[in-house]
Protein backbone atom coordinates (compact mmCIF):
# COMPACT_ATOMS: atom_id res chain seq x y z
CA UNK A 1 0.00 0.00 0.00
CA UNK A 2 1.31 3.45 -0.97
CA UNK A 3 0.29 4.86 2.40
CA UNK A 4 2.37 8.04 2.16
CA UNK A 5 0.80 8.93 -1.19
CA UNK A 6 -2.66 8.15 0.15
CA UNK A 7 -2.14 10.28 3.26
CA UNK A 8 -0.98 13.20 1.11
CA UNK A 9 -3.96 12.80 -1.20
CA UNK A 10 -6.51 12.97 1.63
CA UNK A 11 -4.61 15.74 3.45
CA UNK A 12 -4.20 14.02 6.79
CA UNK A 13 -1.20 13.29 9.03
CA UNK A 14 -0.11 9.68 9.30
CA UNK A 15 -1.95 8.06 12.24
CA UNK A 16 0.21 7.28 15.26
CA UNK A 17 -2.12 4.60 16.59
CA UNK A 18 -5.29 2.64 15.83
CA UNK A 19 -7.66 4.96 17.70
CA UNK A 20 -11.27 5.96 17.14
CA UNK A 21 -10.20 9.54 16.49
CA UNK A 22 -7.74 8.43 13.81
CA UNK A 23 -10.36 6.19 12.16
CA UNK A 24 -12.86 9.07 12.06
CA UNK A 25 -10.30 11.50 10.60
CA UNK A 26 -9.25 9.06 7.88
CA UNK A 27 -12.84 8.15 7.06
CA UNK A 28 -14.18 11.66 6.53
CA UNK A 29 -10.99 12.80 4.76
CA UNK A 30 -11.33 9.90 2.30
CA UNK A 31 -14.99 10.74 1.70
CA UNK A 32 -14.21 14.37 0.95
CA UNK A 33 -11.14 13.65 -1.19
CA UNK A 34 -12.47 11.05 -3.63
CA UNK A 35 -15.50 11.01 -5.91
CA UNK A 36 -17.97 8.18 -6.08
CA UNK A 37 -18.36 7.45 -9.81
CA UNK A 38 -18.86 4.68 -12.35
CA UNK A 39 -17.20 6.15 -15.43
CA UNK A 40 -15.05 3.06 -16.00
CA UNK A 41 -18.22 1.00 -16.38
CA UNK A 42 -20.11 3.59 -18.40
CA UNK A 43 -17.29 3.97 -20.92
CA UNK A 44 -17.23 0.22 -21.54
CA UNK A 45 -14.28 -0.72 -19.33
CA UNK A 46 -13.95 -2.99 -16.34
CA UNK A 47 -13.37 -2.49 -12.62
CA UNK A 48 -10.16 -3.99 -11.26
CA UNK A 49 -9.81 -4.59 -7.54
CA UNK A 50 -6.05 -5.11 -7.72
CA UNK A 51 -4.66 -2.62 -5.19
CA UNK A 52 -2.08 -1.26 -7.63
CA UNK A 53 -4.83 -0.52 -10.17
CA UNK A 54 -6.99 1.25 -7.58
CA UNK A 55 -4.00 3.28 -6.36
CA UNK A 56 -3.16 4.34 -9.90
CA UNK A 57 -6.77 5.35 -10.55
CA UNK A 58 -7.37 7.19 -7.25
CA UNK A 59 -3.92 8.54 -6.38
CA UNK A 60 -2.29 9.14 -9.75
CA UNK A 61 -5.22 9.89 -12.06
CA UNK A 62 -7.31 11.83 -9.52
CA UNK A 63 -10.27 9.56 -10.16
CA UNK A 64 -12.81 7.87 -7.92
CA UNK A 65 -14.84 4.69 -8.14
CA UNK A 66 -17.60 2.74 -6.46
CA UNK A 67 -17.90 0.79 -3.21
CA UNK A 68 -15.59 -2.14 -3.95
CA UNK A 69 -12.78 0.16 -5.03
CA UNK A 70 -13.25 2.70 -2.23
CA UNK A 71 -13.46 0.20 0.59
CA UNK A 72 -10.65 -1.99 -0.78
CA UNK A 73 -8.37 1.05 -0.83
CA UNK A 74 -9.54 2.19 2.62
CA UNK A 75 -9.03 -1.30 4.10
CA UNK A 76 -5.45 -1.34 2.76
CA UNK A 77 -4.77 2.10 4.24
CA UNK A 78 -6.21 1.03 7.60
CA UNK A 79 -4.07 -2.10 7.62
CA UNK A 80 -0.88 -0.17 6.98
CA UNK A 81 -1.89 2.39 9.62
CA UNK A 82 -2.20 -0.36 12.25
CA UNK A 83 -5.93 -1.12 12.18
CA UNK A 84 -7.66 -4.46 11.75
CA UNK A 85 -10.69 -4.72 9.49
CA UNK A 86 -12.88 -7.35 7.88
CA UNK A 87 -14.72 -7.00 4.58
CA UNK A 88 -18.46 -7.68 4.70
CA UNK A 89 -20.98 -7.80 1.86
CA UNK A 90 -24.36 -6.09 2.01
CA UNK A 91 -27.61 -5.88 0.09
CA UNK A 92 -28.80 -2.43 -0.97
CA UNK A 93 -32.48 -2.13 -0.06
CA UNK A 94 -33.68 -0.79 -3.38
CA UNK A 95 -36.59 -2.30 -5.28
CA UNK A 96 -38.48 -5.49 -4.33
CA UNK A 97 -36.77 -7.63 -1.64
CA UNK A 98 -36.52 -10.69 -3.88
CA UNK A 99 -34.11 -8.73 -6.08
CA UNK A 100 -31.78 -7.58 -3.31
CA UNK A 101 -28.35 -9.16 -3.63
CA UNK A 102 -24.87 -8.69 -2.18
CA UNK A 103 -23.61 -5.84 -4.30
CA UNK A 104 -22.23 -3.56 -1.59
CA UNK A 105 -19.05 -3.79 0.50
CA UNK A 106 -18.52 -2.43 4.01
CA UNK A 107 -15.83 -2.82 6.68
CA UNK A 108 -16.03 -4.09 10.25
CA UNK A 109 -13.31 -2.38 12.32
CA UNK A 110 -12.58 -3.47 15.91
CA UNK A 111 -10.92 -0.89 18.20
CA UNK A 112 -10.37 -2.13 21.73
CA UNK A 113 -13.64 -3.63 22.94
CA UNK A 114 -15.73 -1.67 20.45
CA UNK A 115 -16.73 -2.59 16.90
CA UNK A 116 -17.21 0.11 14.26
CA UNK A 117 -18.92 0.16 10.88
CA UNK A 118 -16.76 1.90 8.29
CA UNK A 119 -18.03 2.55 4.78
CA UNK A 120 -16.42 5.12 2.49
CA UNK A 121 -18.13 3.76 -0.63
CA UNK A 122 -21.90 4.31 -0.54
CA UNK A 123 -21.94 7.51 -2.53
CA UNK A 124 -23.47 10.85 -1.71
CA UNK A 125 -25.95 9.81 0.97
CA UNK A 126 -23.62 7.34 2.72
CA UNK A 127 -21.76 7.69 6.00
CA UNK A 128 -19.26 10.52 6.31
CA UNK A 129 -17.82 9.03 9.50
CA UNK A 130 -17.74 5.52 10.93
CA UNK A 131 -20.33 4.64 13.55
CA UNK A 132 -20.54 2.10 16.39
CA UNK A 133 -21.84 -1.28 15.26
CA UNK A 134 -24.61 -1.76 17.78
CA UNK A 135 -28.37 -2.20 17.88
CA UNK A 136 -29.98 1.23 18.09
CA UNK A 137 -26.76 3.16 17.47
CA UNK A 138 -27.34 6.56 15.83
CA UNK A 139 -25.04 9.15 14.33
CA UNK A 140 -25.80 12.68 13.07
CA UNK A 141 -23.65 13.51 10.07
CA UNK A 142 -23.93 16.42 7.65
CA UNK A 143 -27.68 16.92 8.02
CA UNK A 144 -28.53 13.20 8.05
CA UNK A 145 -29.19 10.88 10.99
CA UNK A 146 -28.00 7.30 10.51
CA UNK A 147 -29.35 4.43 12.58
CA UNK A 148 -28.35 0.77 12.91
CA UNK A 149 -30.80 -1.88 13.98
CA UNK A 150 -30.65 -5.64 14.28
CA UNK A 151 -33.18 -7.47 12.12
CA UNK A 152 -33.06 -11.26 12.43
CA UNK A 153 -29.58 -12.29 11.22
CA UNK A 154 -28.60 -8.96 9.60
CA UNK A 155 -27.77 -5.39 10.51
CA UNK A 156 -29.77 -2.68 8.73
CA UNK A 157 -28.46 0.86 8.19
CA UNK A 158 -31.13 3.51 7.71
CA UNK A 159 -30.88 7.23 7.01
CA UNK A 160 -33.19 10.08 8.00
CA UNK A 161 -33.17 13.39 6.14
CA UNK A 162 -35.58 16.33 6.25
CA UNK A 163 -38.37 14.34 4.60
CA UNK A 164 -38.27 11.01 6.41
CA UNK A 165 -36.34 7.81 7.08
CA UNK A 166 -35.37 5.07 4.64
CA UNK A 167 -33.30 1.90 4.80
CA UNK A 168 -30.03 2.04 2.87
CA UNK A 169 -28.64 -1.49 3.11
CA UNK A 170 -28.38 -4.65 5.19
CA UNK A 171 -25.32 -6.75 5.95
CA UNK A 172 -24.29 -9.75 8.04
CA UNK A 173 -21.09 -10.11 10.06
CA UNK A 174 -19.79 -13.04 8.02
CA UNK A 175 -16.29 -12.08 6.81
CA UNK A 176 -15.85 -12.37 3.06
CA UNK A 177 -12.87 -13.66 1.13
CA UNK A 178 -11.21 -11.66 -1.65
CA UNK A 179 -12.87 -14.17 -3.99
CA UNK A 180 -16.32 -13.32 -2.62
CA UNK A 181 -15.61 -9.63 -3.17
CA UNK A 182 -14.36 -10.30 -6.72
CA UNK A 183 -17.53 -12.21 -7.62
CA UNK A 184 -19.77 -9.43 -6.25
CA UNK A 185 -17.72 -6.80 -8.09
CA UNK A 186 -17.93 -8.74 -11.36
CA UNK A 187 -21.72 -9.00 -11.17
CA UNK A 188 -22.17 -5.37 -10.14
CA UNK A 189 -19.94 -4.03 -12.91
CA UNK A 190 -21.03 -6.29 -15.79
CA UNK A 191 -24.61 -7.54 -15.41
CA UNK A 192 -27.08 -5.61 -17.61
CA UNK A 193 -29.52 -5.30 -14.70
CA UNK A 194 -26.94 -3.63 -12.46
CA UNK A 195 -27.80 -0.03 -11.62
CA UNK A 196 -24.20 0.86 -12.44
CA UNK A 197 -24.74 -0.15 -16.07
CA UNK A 198 -28.20 1.43 -16.30
CA UNK A 199 -27.18 4.81 -14.86
CA UNK A 200 -24.17 7.11 -15.12
CA UNK A 201 -23.39 8.63 -11.74
CA UNK A 202 -20.88 11.02 -10.20
CA UNK A 203 -21.23 11.92 -6.53
CA UNK A 204 -19.41 14.02 -3.95
CA UNK A 205 -19.96 13.98 -0.19
CA UNK A 206 -18.82 16.65 2.26
CA UNK A 207 -19.90 18.02 5.61
CA UNK A 208 -21.79 20.95 4.12
CA UNK A 209 -23.24 19.47 0.94
CA UNK A 210 -23.86 16.25 -0.94
CA UNK A 211 -23.93 16.55 -4.75
CA UNK A 212 -25.16 13.74 -6.98
CA UNK A 213 -25.53 13.37 -10.75
CA UNK A 214 -27.53 10.39 -11.98
CA UNK A 215 -27.70 10.45 -15.79
CA UNK A 216 -30.24 13.26 -16.24
CA UNK A 217 -30.81 14.62 -12.71
CA UNK A 218 -28.64 16.80 -10.46
CA UNK A 219 -29.44 16.32 -6.77
CA UNK A 220 -28.15 18.39 -3.86
CA UNK A 221 -28.52 17.89 -0.13
CA UNK A 222 -27.89 20.79 2.23
CA UNK A 223 -28.62 20.19 5.92
CA UNK A 224 -30.56 17.10 4.93
CA UNK A 225 -32.82 19.03 2.53
CA UNK A 226 -32.89 17.72 -1.03
CA UNK A 227 -33.31 19.71 -4.23
CA UNK A 228 -33.36 18.31 -7.76
CA UNK A 229 -33.03 19.73 -11.24
CA UNK A 230 -33.11 17.97 -14.62
CA UNK A 231 -30.04 17.82 -16.84
CA UNK A 232 -30.47 17.90 -20.60
CA UNK A 233 -28.16 15.41 -22.32
CA UNK A 234 -26.31 18.17 -24.14
CA UNK A 235 -25.48 19.83 -20.80
CA UNK A 236 -24.27 16.69 -18.99
CA UNK A 237 -20.58 17.30 -19.73
CA UNK A 238 -20.87 20.92 -18.61
CA UNK A 239 -22.46 19.90 -15.30
CA UNK A 240 -19.81 17.23 -14.68
CA UNK A 241 -17.04 19.74 -15.28
CA UNK A 242 -18.63 22.47 -13.14
CA UNK A 243 -19.65 20.31 -10.19
CA UNK A 244 -16.88 17.70 -10.09
CA UNK A 245 -14.03 18.94 -12.35
CA UNK A 246 -14.59 15.81 -14.45
CA UNK A 247 -14.17 15.88 -18.22
CA UNK A 248 -16.65 13.44 -19.72
CA UNK A 249 -15.98 11.75 -23.05
CA UNK A 250 -18.54 12.33 -25.78
CA UNK A 251 -20.18 8.91 -25.40
CA UNK A 252 -22.38 7.13 -26.02
CA UNK A 253 -22.32 5.73 -22.50
CA UNK A 254 -23.41 2.22 -21.59
CA UNK A 255 -26.70 3.47 -20.13
CA UNK A 256 -27.56 4.99 -23.52
CA UNK A 257 -27.11 1.73 -25.42
CA UNK A 258 -30.06 -0.66 -25.38
CA UNK A 259 -28.80 -3.94 -23.89
CA UNK A 260 -29.40 -7.33 -25.39
CA UNK A 261 -31.80 -9.63 -23.51
CA UNK A 262 -30.12 -11.19 -20.50
CA UNK A 263 -31.87 -13.52 -18.04
CA UNK A 264 -31.82 -12.57 -14.34
CA UNK A 265 -30.29 -15.69 -12.73
CA UNK A 266 -31.46 -15.04 -9.18
CA UNK A 267 -35.10 -15.25 -10.33
CA UNK A 268 -34.79 -18.59 -12.17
Amino acid sequence: MRLDDYIRRIGQPTPTGATIDALCRLHIAHREAFLFENLSIQTGGGVSLALADIERKFLDEGRGGYCFEHNTLFAAALRDAGFESAALLGRVRRGPPERWCRTHMVLRVPIGRDIWLADVGFGGVGLLEPMPLGDGATSDQGGFTYRLRREAHVWVLSMRDATGEADLYEFAEEPQTPGDIEVANHFTSTHPESIFRKTLTIQRAARGERTIVRSDVLTRYRNGVMTEEPIAREHLAEVARREFAVDLPDGPFVFEIKPAHYPTPWRS
